[in-house]
Parts: structure tokens; C-alpha cells; sequence
């Protein structure tokens, strides 16, 4: 046992702790007077501690040391630095661990000088060593536990009393004290299993329509690299594991499909837009295919699940009613068998806010059977043990695992408040320490016996290298020394129902952390307009491009736009989305109408209107013909056109002109579901034709004039018949 702790103890002088703990004046713990700031400015330290040996203490350790660096954040002058560190009772129950800042530290060891003096923005480092047990200066540390430790920083600020300006909470497990007592392994020790996530810090993907793999940035290939995050969670399971099966058997690496995807589409070459959006060619093409080759051996043969497409937020999907696109980021863990040529365990969902609402759940179960990996704080009504069937009534069964919320809590929360409300310990390394001595915890010296501890750490982990291979050594140590057993998620998953549970709760505050309404309802109309396009399409035999090949990256990067990486980042989740509608009417604004630039000439009343329509697009599309109402032209109905890919189509529009002149008519094409398609476009016609209308009022007109012609000589004639009868009686009269 000395040996394996030992080494994890030795490894620490690879790594950074990292912890930082910046603490206003007003709000100091004086140890004499509180230090009243000067009218209009603040005295504040930041504490640093970026190494600390041993990580979990043992027989083999003397003393625990501490190293790190103090920096003055303020405007005024410091003095007389000192630093000690101080220790509390051992942890005795949960909330005790979880709020460990806040521990009274009742053993303190001597102060030791740091700095006589430091000026605003100037550092200095500290390094403090104290052994763990002894009668007299000293941590006075006697039995084995978790014990709260306090790196106290005291100075004087100009116009100020000596306090203290800085501290730094830490989590110090202690399995057995030099030449003292040692922690035996329980009765009934508990089975560990560990999440692993491979996801990327966010989608970065773009939808193209040309079958070109570009990326948002290439932040993507530094992350893959030696040194690179995605790297170090790769890199250190497999440092960890090599001789640590046990180890390796309790992991079960959480991996998204769209991650993935697009680390294999680099290998074969990718393109960057710029932050000038230029495209340029990227650089991770070899760093991705050494990354994805190494996960492939890793994950060979051992727990993988996967996690919706792009880690798309199912809950906001369900309750905007996206069905499709939710069972889309569900089904595409089909995805992560062909890219890493394995099956992940089935219908296994892990919520990024600890729990999914009713309908959420609904929809799942309306999938296949499903395993939710929930915090047991959303758990109400539970009866019986682990896992829990929740009452959803539907025909697949849902389950509730539950997470160790003790465990993850801590590796998922770097920052930390401290006992003077302004102190934190802000790094990556602390969370680790805190979550690793939260384990040690649990397997050692809890009251539960047994019991399964499932570990979730931050979806997009952040802690170094360094930080990941000693958290992993150190818990593949526990196992060796007996005080807690390797369990597989799959063990889990399918071991049988123990207990059940009404439902999971889902507040109000969890709704609200989802990607809000203003984005999922922009994508739903986007959806809408994806799906009246694709219904418009046609199979063409002669084509290679699919309709569902050439709409698909649109769908996809729709839930690129609703990933749970975007929580809390409205704009860039609305940026994704944006850049996806711009993808997809450029496809629309393939589909135009020709304008031939000059006026169309109709000879006659019914001469047809010509319209020439080009198709852009790689599939055949289906295109209404609408034409703008304008007086003295009446179009006939206007059937359907379907036009092949690439290609055009004349359309002669039958219609009646019923007056002459030039006049314009606005073209517009859309779907028969009613999808704009291009640019409405303006023709330009002359009609030298009368009409119908036109010749009725000439025929009229004619009509009449014959007939007033006809009366005037009717009228002439019957006067000279008077004319001549009155001379015929002046005749006979004379």
C-alpha cells in the first residue's frame, strides 16, 4: 500500500494544484482590526498555490508542503507577509465536504515570512512546509480522514492593521498518519464508475453545401495536439491504464458523434474560415488523425456511450416540439459505431443539468428503452435502491441511475467561495483535488456501506495533463488497496430494477438554463423551411446528390446551434444558427428565374407569357410559378414545373391581355409548400394586341356610327320627299 501511494504522491511534482484565492480588504478576517481602506481605493491579494505534496497523505509522508505565488491586486503597498496553514476537524458527513471552505480551523501553524514589502502588481513566491503530526508545530493530524486545510496570507496594507489578505481552502485526505494509525477498507466497499467526456469545448463545424469539411476556427487541431486538452483526456487514460486494468474497466468514455465526425472528415483535409472569413486550409490534419487513432485503441472493447449529436439540448429541442431533430441527435450515435467501429451502450442519456423534464423523458422512451444518468438531487419519492424505474406510461421503460453529486460536485466546481464571502479557489487543479478527496472520502470513511459511486466530472473538463493522470493514478490506487471495487457502466445499466421513483423533478431554474426560446424557435423555422425544400425535391437516378445528402448539413447544424455548450451564450448559439439559415438560402437562391433583359413582345389577346427557369441545385426540385396581379392580364392556373438538376426549363404562362401597351409582371417562384425560391423578377411586356374588350367597343363604336349615319340619311331623304310634295302642291295650286 505505502508503495502505490507513494507514487501517486511523487507525481505531483509534474502537475499544477492551481489554486487562487483573491480577498477583498473590506471584507477581511483581521487578526487583530479590520483594515479600513483609504477613501476611493482597495487592498486585495491574489493567492496561487500551484503545488501541493503529498496529494492524499500516508505513512510514507512527513510533512505536507505547499507552494505558490502571492500577488499584490491593489493600489496600495503591503508589508510584513506572512503565510501559515491552518487545519479543521476531519469531515464527518457530505455537507461538511461540500462546504469545506467554510470549516473552522481549529490546529494553526506558525507564520512564515513571505515578502517584507510588495508594491501594486508586484509578486512573490511562497513555499511553506509543516509536518503532519507531532506535539508542536505541527498539523497535529493523528487519525486518518478528509481534513480541511487553510493557507492563511496575512500582511499589512499602508494605512491599515496586519490581517489577513488572502486564503485558500483545500480538501487533504489522509488514509494513515506517519508511525500512527492506518484506514482499513470497509466491510462492504463501494464500486466506482467513471464518465470519461470527449467533447469539444464547442461545435465549430460550419454546414457547407459543396461537401467541403470547414471549421468555425482551428482552435479545434491545437486541442488534439500534443498538449492539447482533448489530447490530455485521451493521453492520460492511457497513461493511467497501462497497468491498471481494473482501472480502464470502471471508465466508460461519453463521447459526441459530431466531435468525432469531425475529427475523421480532418484527417482527409479541411478548411478554416479566418476571423476575416477568408477560408484557408487548416493545419490539424495529422494531429487529428494521431488523436483519433489513439481513442480508437482506447475505446476498443471497452464502455462508450454517446451523447446526443453535437451534445444538442434535448430538453429545449422536446419542449419547442423538434421532435425530428431531437430523435436526429439521438439516433446519430450510430455515428460513433462507424467511426470507432464499436457499439455504445444503447439508450444511456446523460443530462447536462442533472435531469430531463416529463415530456423530455417521453420523448426518449418513445425511442427506446432508456437509462438516464440523473443528480439524485432531482430524484423525489424514491423507493427502494439504484436503478430506479421512473413512472413515465409509456410503452419503453426509463430508469434513473444516479449520480455521486458528492463526487462530481466537486470536480465540476473550481470555484469556490470562501469563509469571508470573497475568497475562491478558481483553477482546474483545485476541483481535481476537491473531487479526488471527496472519493477518498466515500470509499474510506462515510457511513454507507457498498453502494455504487458513478462520477460525472464537467462535460468539457478543463484540468491539466498532469491533473487528469494524477486523479486517475490515485483512484486506480484505491482499487489496488482494497477500499473500493471497478464497476463497469454496462454492469449498471443492465442490472436489474431495485427501486422506483414518481418522476423526475424539473424546476423552473432548470428550464432556464436550457438554450432559450429565442434560438429554438428561429430553428424550428429554419426546420420548417428545410423540410418544405426537401419535400420539393425529387430522386434522380442519373445524379449521385441525394436530396437528404444536400439538406442533411443543414439539419445537422441546426443542433450544432442548440448544443448545451451555448447555455448561458445566447449569441453565439444564435451566430451558429444564423450561419446555418445563410447555408440554406444560398440553396434556395440556386432555383431563379432567367430575365431576359428586354420586353417581351405579345402579338395577340391569348399570345402564352415565356419564362425560362434555372435550376442551380444538384437534385431535381419541383417550382411553383406565381405572377404578380397587375390590371388587363389574366393568367390561367399554372400547373407545377419539375426541373432537373443543373438545368433549365421553358414554361409558356397561358394568359389573357385585355388592353395594349407596355406594362411589368412580377415573377416569383416557390415550392408547392409555398418556400420562396430565389429572387422575384420583373418582366417587362408589350401587347399590340386590342383584346376582346377592345374589339367590343370598336364593333360598338362601329355600330353606332352606321347607325347615326343611317339616320342622317334617313332624315335627308324624308326632307327631300317633303321638299318635293310641297312644291307639287304649289304646282296644282297655281
Amino acid at each position: 500500500m505505502k508503495r502505490g501511494w507513494r507514487l501517486g504522491a511523487a507525481l505531483i511534482a509534474s502537475g499544477l494544484l492551481g489554486l487562487s484565492a483573491p480577498m477583498s480588504a473590506a471584507a477581511q478576517q483581521p487578526i487583530g482590526q479590520p483594515v479600513p481602506p483609504a477613501a476611493g481605493t482597495q487592498s486585495s491579494m491574489n493567492l496561487q498555490v500551484s503545488e501541493l505534496s503529498p496529494r492524499v497523505v500516508t505513512s510514507a509522508d512527513q510533512n505536507v508542503t505547499i507552494k505558490g505565488k502571492i500577488t499584490n491586486t491593489s493600489d496600495r503597498n503591503i508589508e510584513q507577509l506572512r503565510v501559515r496553514l491552518q487545519r479543521g476537524n476531519a469531515i464527518g458527513a457530505d455537507p461538511e465536504l461540500r462546504n469545506i471552505q467554510n470549516q473552522e480551523t481549529n490546529f494553526t501553524g506558525p507564520f512564515q515570512d513571505v515578502s517584507k514589502r510588495l508594491e501594486p502588481g508586484d509578486s512573490a513566491d511562497i513555499s511553506i512546509s509543516i509536518p503532519i503530526t507531532g506535539p508542536r508545530g505541527t498539523l497535529a493530524i493523528t487519525e486518518p480522514g478528509v481534513y480541511p486545510l487553510l493557507v492563511n496570507m496575512n500582511g499589512r496594507p499602508d494605512y491599515g492593521d496586519q490581517a489577513r489578505l488572502a486564503a485558500v481552502s483545500i480538501a487533504l485526505p489522509v488514509l494513515s498518519v506517519p508511525g500512527g494509525a492506518t484506514a482499513r477498507p470497509k466491510g462492504s466497499v463501494p464500486g466506482v464508475t467513471l464518465l470519461w467526456p470527449l467533447l469539444d469545448e464547442r461545435p465549430r463545424h460550419l454546414p457547407t453545401t459543396d461537401g467541403r469539411t470547414l471549421l468555425a476556427d482551428d482552435d479545434l487541431a491545437d486541442s488534439l495536439a500534443v498538449g492539447g486538452r482533448l489530447f490530455d483526456l485521451v493521453k492520460s487514460v492511457s497513461t493511467a491504464t497501462q497497468t491498471n486494468s481494473e482501472l480502464l474497466r470502471s471508465i466508460c468514455f461519453a463521447v459526441d458523434p459530431d466531435l468525432l465526425e469531425t475529427v475523421s472528415k480532418m484527417t482527409e483535409g479541411y478548411q478554416v474560415r479566418s476571423t476575416s472569413g477568408q477560408i484557408v486550409a487548416g493545419k490539424g490534419k495529422q494531429a487529428a488523425a494521431d488523436w483519433l487513432g489513439l481513442v480508437q485503441d482506447l475505446t476498443n472493447g471497452h464502455c462508450v456511450i454517446a451523447v446526443p449529436y453535437a451534445d444538442a439540448d434535448l430538453g429545449a429541442l422536446s419542449r419547442a416540439g423538434a421532435v425530428d431533430l431531437a430523435q436526429l441527435a439521438v439516433t446519430s450515435s450510430s455515428i460513433v459505431k462507424d467511426v470507432l467501429s464499436m457499439q455504445p451502450l444503447k439508450g444511456v442519456y446523460w443530462p447536462a443539468g442533472g435531469t430531463y423534464d416529463q415530456r423530455t423523458l417521453i420523448d426518449l422512451a418513445n425511442i427506446d428503452p432508456a437509462n438516464v444518468l440523473v443528480d439524485p438531487a432531482h430524484l423525489d419519492g424514491v423507493e427502494g435502491s439504484a436503478p430506479y424505474v421512473v413512472n413515465t406510461q409509456t410503452a419503453n421503460k426509463v430508469r434513473a441511475l444516479p449520480i455521486d453529486s458528492l463526487v462530481s460536485d466537486a470536480l465540476a466546481s473550481p470555484v469556490t467561495a470562501g469563509r469571508t464571502g470573497t475568497s475562491t479557489v478558481s483553477d482546474t487543479g483545485g476541483s481535481v483535488q476537491n473531487g479526488l478527496a471527496a472519493l477518498v472520502y466515500r470509499a474510506a470513511f462515510d457511513d454507507r456501506a457498498g453502494g455504487q459511486v458513478l462520477i460525472a466530472p464537467p462535460r468539457r473538463w478543463m484540468a491539466s495533463g498532469a491533473e487528469l493522470t494524477q486523479f486517475l493514478e490515485l483512484t486506480g490506487e484505491l482499487f489496488n488497496d482494497g477500499f473500493a471495487t471497478a464497476l463497469s457502466l454496462n454492469q449498471e445499466v443492465n442490472a436489474q430494477d431495485g427501486g422506483a421513483v414518481p418522476g423526475l423533478a424539473f424546476s423552473p431554474q432548470d428550464g432556464a438554463q436550457e438554450i432559450p426560446t429565442q434560438v429554438t424557435a428561429e430553428v424550428m423555422r429554419i426546420n420548417a423551411t428545410r423540410r418544405d425544400m426537401l419535400d420539393s425535391m425529387a430522386e434522380d437516378n442519373t445524379n449521385t446528390t441525394s436530396p437528404n445528402q444536400l439538406l442533411g448539413p443543414i439539419q445537422y447544424g441546426l443542433l450544432r446551434g442548440v448544443s448545451t455548450a451555448w447555455r448561458d451564450r445566447v449569441q453565439e448559439a444564435t451566430n451558429t444558427v444564423d450561419f446555418v439559415d445563410g447555408q440554406l438560402d444560398a440553396l434556395r437562391n440556386l432555383v431563379v428565374v432567367n430575365n431576359p433583359g428586354r420586353p417581351l413582345s405579345l402579338a395577340s389577346g391569348d399570345s402564352p407569357i415565356p419564362v425560362r427557369i434555372y435550376n442551380g441545385l444538384p437534385v431535381t426540385i419541383v417550382v411553383r410559378i406565381n405572377l404578380s396581379t397587375v390590371p388587363g392580364l389574366r393568367a390561367e392556373p399554372i400547373q407545377d414545373i419539375l426541373i432537373p438538376p443543373r438545368g433549365s426549363a421553358p414554361r409558356y404562362i397561358p394568359a389573357e391581355v385585355s388592353r395594349s401597351g407596355r406594362f411589368s409582371v412580377d415573377v416569383k417562384l416557390t415550392t408547392p409548400g409555398g418556400t420562396p425560391l430565389g429572387e422575384p423578377v420583373r418582366l417587362e411586356l408589350n401587347s399590340t394586341s386590342y383584346g376582346i374588350i377592345s374589339v367590343a367597343v370598336t364593333g360598338t363604336a362601329g355600330a353606332v356610327l352606321v347607325l347615326l349615319v343611317g339616320f342622317r340619311i334617313f332624315r335627308r331623304v324624308r326632307a327631300a320627299r317633303a321638299e318635293e310634295a310641297k312644291a307639287s302642291e304649289e304646282i296644282l295650286d297655281t
